[in-house]
């Protein structure tokens, strides 16, 4: 698997107020793996300091490391802060699991314990958890007309199943390993969110150790992120290279809509409110949770011989316009608006968080958690486009 870093427990003064107790418990379930690997974790005989100073020496060896521990640490690792205890005290109340803390407990202590207690309500609760960071998709809208806008049903699981092979077909084709897909399903907000998880082109590193240089041979895994929102009738994507959104787009369309070529509309946004309407086009008013919204970049692209672009950055650039900061015309005429990037100040946050919009289709937000507050803003200020009305040929 691919390299992994740990923020806590590789800190002995993090692993000292879990305690040995624990730990101990914990390691206990890799203990077939870690003797297969020759690891020997530090031994109780050792005084405190000794013996967590050890043990985070260990675990800043990741590579070295059984996946399986790999895997569960970085788990626990991300779930260890107060984000994570609530997403864990919400999952366990909806799937009927009881958790019970030790008094006093760390938010690092609580991940632990509710790993011990229910390792598959962890696993999913952080993947979920993870769903919800990813920033950049791209949107690829479906035809209605085709179906009468048909209502949606989730997936069964003989569905999943044929989306799964058909998914890991292609990417044994390319590369990438047989029999490595997995798809799993989350409901969230409205929305279904397909985390695809497959292998990468197989990958050859080097590791020194003790002077001695090894070389590494492993195919990593990767994670893709397919989401379908039925209020648009489309999905948006997050995937390394065009070959596999390509995929995406055939494939969900396919199993999900009944038609290879159903997710094909790529005209979601448009960035022309700021050439027509100005500042106003930024205004926020009515949208719950955005207090405020400033333009900070603009990139206009021309289409002619020596494909000129011009790129405008300023705290506030219609702000900076109106002092004269930049010449009188904002966006010069023939110019395509290629990109802006926002500053969205929330009213939860002290802070701003970036917002960024590509035409035709892609979106990238600071944090995912805002998107339903900003795509309600887009729909409203009319830069996401009106459902395309277009028909699949036979």
């Amino acid at each position: 698997m691919a390299t992994i870093k740990l923020k806590r427990f590789t800190r002995p003064q993090i692993l000292k107020h879990i305690g040995r107790e624990l730990l101990g418990r914990f390691f206990a379930n890799f203990a077939r793996d870690l003797d297969s690997k020759n690891i020997k974790l530090p031994g109780p005989e050792l005084a405190d300091d000794e013996y967590f100073q050890s043990l985070a020496a260990v675990l800043m060896s990741p590579e070295g490391l059984p996946d399986g521990l790999n895997e569960a640490l970085f788990a626990l690792d991300e779930m260890g802060n107060a984000e994570g205890r609530e997403r864990l005290e919400r999952a366990a109340a909806a799937s009927g699991v009881a958790l019970e803390f030790a008094p006093d407990s760390s938010h690092a202590e609580i991940a632990l314990q509710a790993w011990l207690a229910a390792p598959g309500l962890l696993a999913r609760t952080h993947n979920e958890q993870r769903l919800r960071r990813l920033a950049s998709f791209q949107h690829a809208r479906g035809h209605l007309a085709n179906t009468g806008n048909a209502p949606f049903n989730a997936p069964d699981q003989a569905a999943l199943a044929a989306l799964t092979a058909a998914l890991d077909s292609w990417f044994a084709q390319h590369h990438r390993g047989q029999g490595t897909t997995r798809i799993e399903v989350y409901p969230i907000a409205g929305e279904f969110w397909f985390l695809v998880r497959h292998g990468g082109t197989y990958t050859r590193k080097s590791k020194i150790e003790k002077q001695k240089t090894e070389v590494l041979h492993f195919r990593p895994e990767r994670d893709d992120v397919v989401v379908y929102s039925p209020e648009h009738d489309e999905i948006r994507i997050n995937a390394r290279t065009k070959g596999e959104r390509e995929l995406y787009c055939e494939k969900f369309g396919l199993f999900l809509r009944g038609h290879g070529d159903y997710f094909s509309e790529r005209q979601t946004y448009t960035l022309e409110p700021l050439r027509t309407e100005g500042a106003d086009a930024l205004d926020a008013d009515g949208i719950e949770g955005i207090s405020r919204i400033t333009l900070r970049e603009i990139e206009v692209a021309w289409e002619n011989g020596p494909c000129e672009v011009l790129i405008r950055r300023a705290d506030d650039i219609f702000q900076s316009t109106a002092a004269g900061g930049l010449p009188e015309e904002l966006i010069p005429k023939g110019g395509r608006l290629a990109r802006a990037g926002f500053d969205f100040h929330f009213a939860d946050s002290a802070r701003p968080r970036p917002v960024q919009l590509r035409p035709p289709n892609i979106l990238k937000i600071g944090r995912h958690a805002d998107a339903r507050a900003v795509d309600r803003w887009l729909s409203k200020r009319g830069f996401r486009l009106p459902t395309a009305q277009l028909s699949l040929k036979p």
